[in-house]
């Protein structure tokens, strides 16, 4: 499956807006045919376009998210401070 760049942008701002797949492929117009092949791709295609936009959407709002939380943190925020602390454990189980 190929899409245009502008569908690549596409899915990856609604990534980032953290719509899953399925309701990705409606919103840009995947034809119910290709519905399954899309989803999947989006999950497991490490190599195409696809899995990069909707990869790339969805760590970005992850990565805000997470500055976010640690900047809280620093600033003495007791709800950020836990959330900051399994952060660091998740980062330190994936070195």
């Amino acid at each position: 499956m190929e899409l245009n760049l502008e569908k690549l942008q596409d899915i990856e701002a609604m990534a980032a807006a953290l719509l899953p797949p399925s309701e990705i492929a409606i919103l840009i117009g995947i034809s119910p045919e290709q519905h399954d092949l899309f989803c999947e791709m989006c999950r497991s295609h490490r190599f195409s376009a696809i899995y990069k936009s909707y990869h790339k959407g969805k760590l970005t709002t992850k990565f805000e998210l997470r500055k976010t939380v640690v900047k809280l943190a620093k600033a003495g925020s007791p709800a950020a401070e836990p959330l900051a602390d399994k952060y660091m454990l998740e980062q330190i189980a994936k070195e």
